[in-house]
């Protein structure tokens, strides 16, 4: 009888530890393991690898349905990489995306980000107001193969100015074309956010040249996106469910990074090289306006309009080669 009875409790003393470790061991991860995930392109700096690293901080890849693994490189190689197909998804100006495509790299615009944020600024006690000003003067500003050298040259044709001609342009990355302004072998420098800003603090330069208000005024639109997340178009096409995710994801990071300062101030050393307090406050309040604004919703017919108009008459222009005008409109992912 005793035996039978010490059996029972050995039984029951069995059942409970077998309860209490199914309660006490860690369950695996499931739903991680089952998510899919992105290689994305990301730019080491500026407000695209900022919207980057909020989706991870916030963790709004997993919340949207999928884990984004980042690749970060600057800019240049970004779109190299997709260029070559060496990745699927990343950074890309619809400039070079266009260009990529007509190499044979069918490239798709996917979600937009922000707007302009290039400035052309002069010295504050120079006499040029506007940029026909400079005619004849010497300009810094990057390459023909940059957004912001052909954002440039369109706007200028735009105003019957042809820049090679009419200015003497010296072609130089960021570093160089600050270096050159400061040391005065430049009557003004193009350059963008958050590069202004520092340059606005010491109180030496003026902007004369906004590129957003620019193109709004010139393509009658409110909103004109030049940041996109990009993928090569096998790949959208493969994963339209992914797509959707993704863009979920970067419309939450364009609202949300526009109303966190204190992630702006966080990453501000490692994306614009900004630490002093006093530059921190001015670009933040400058930077964030670049955003895509909070309500803004992708499709919007008016912008993408825009962003077509751009893409033909700076083909017209001669800015691409004809062949270009037969990618235009497959060329933003629906």
């Amino acid at each position: 009888m005793m035996r039978r009875h010490s059996s029972k409790i050995l039984i029951i003393a069995a059942v409970v530890l077998v309860s209490l470790w199914g309660i006490s061991a860690p369950y695996p991860k499931v739903e991680a393991a089952e998510l899919p995930s992105v290689e994305v392109g990301l730019p080491q700096d500026g407000l695209f690898g900022l919207g980057g690293q909020y989706i991870l901080d916030k963790g709004l890849d997993r919340k949207n349905g999928f884990i984004m693994k980042p690749r970060w490189a600057g800019v240049p190689e970004i779109q190299r990489l997709l260029g070559i197909q060496a990745i699927s998804v990343g950074l890309m100006t619809p400039e070079a995306g266009l260009r990529a495509n007509l190499q044979g790299t069918l490239i798709r615009l996917v979600q937009p980000y922000q707007t302009a944020h290039m400035y052309v600024l002069v010295r504050k006690d120079s006499p040029y107001q506007k940029v026909a000003d400079l005619k004849g003067k010497s300009i810094a500003l990057t390459p023909e193969i940059t957004g912001l050298y052909n954002m440039f040259d369109f706007m200028m044709k735009k105003r019957g100015i042809n820049i090679e001609k009419d200015f003497q342009l010296k072609k130089l990355g960021a570093p160089a074309i600050i270096a050159v302004l400061e040391r005065g072998e430049v009557e003004a420098g193009i350059i963008w956010e958050s590069h202004v800003s520092r340059l606005l603090m010491t109180g030496r330069y003026r902007t004369i040249m906004g590129f957003r208000d620019e193109l709004n005024s010139l393509l009658n639109t409110k909103v004109f996106p030049v940041i996109w997340l990009s993928g090569l178009e096998p790949w959208v096409k493969a994963n339209p469910a992914l797509v959707s995710k993704l863009r979920a994801a970067w419309t939450e990071a364009y609202r949300g990074v526009q109303q966190d300062e204190a992630h702006f101030r966080k990453y501000a050393k490692q994306f614009f090289g900004l630490d002093k307090p006093e530059e921190l406050t001015l670009a933040w309040q400058r930077t964030r306006e670049f955003l895509l604004p909070a309500d803004f919703t992708w499709p919007d017919a008016s912008s993408l309009r825009a962003a077509k108009n751009y893409l033909r008459e700076a083909t017209e222009m001669g800015m691409f080669s004809k062949e270009a005008a037969g990618y235009i409109d497959s060329f933003y992912a629906p």
